[in-house]
């Protein structure tokens, strides 16, 4: 509620000094001769006179719009979205971020940076045979049929394999290396 007192405050003057003053009545002898108009303009603005659904739904709109906007929710929304923002822009996040651009400001101008620029087109010209519509189509394919072949059951019953299967494979091992040692001593 205070809201609107103020807010009507504020508007009252502006309101005030939009209101033109009184016209002084004109003398019979400052009248000058009526100015001629066409049918086709004295149409239109008799159309535009009349229009005035059109006038009053834009301004129903706009009534909407603010509307929503002075909404409980959406005042605690820029509440919150103001309060976050001071949080954020507080002291020790604004060194932070004053630090953060500094190192990525001499991680981009450095020598390590030109000198990989400088290595680029030679690295791209290699590259520039591997890659051909074939090969793109092939790594497609094998793409996709990774995507239905890795599924999350897929994963699991692997690692469970693995998982049963890694003391037999240690077993193995063991008794490999023992014939290894008894035939070679």
């Amino acid at each position: 509620m205070k809201f609107f007192k103020y807010l009507t405050a504020a508007l009252l003057p502006v309101t005030v000094l939009a209101i033109p003053a009184a016209e002084p009545e004109p003398k019979a002898a400052a009248v000058a001769a009526p100015a001629t108009i066409s049918v086709e303009d004295y149409n239109t603005l008799v159309q535009r006179q009349l229009d005035l659904g059109g006038i009053i739904g834009d301004l129903t709109e706009a009534l909407d719009a603010i509307k929503d906007l002075l909404s409980p929710q959406s005042l605690n929304n820029i509440n919150t979205v103001v309060t976050k923002a001071a949080n954020l822009l507080s002291d020790p996040t604004t060194g932070q971020i004053k630090n953060l651009v500094q190192l990525a400001a001499d991680l981009l101008g450095g020598e390590a940076i030109g000198n990989l620029l400088d290595q680029l087109p030679a690295l791209l010209d290699g590259i520039g045979g591997l890659l051909t519509k074939e090969t793109l189509t092939k790594i497609t394919t094998l793409l996709d049929n990774a995507a239905i072949l890795l599924t999350k059951d897929f994963a699991e019953n692997t690692r469970d394999l693995i998982n049963d299967i890694a003391p037999l494979v240690s077993a193995i091992a063991q008794v490999i290396s023992a014939l290894l040692g008894a035939l070679f001593g």
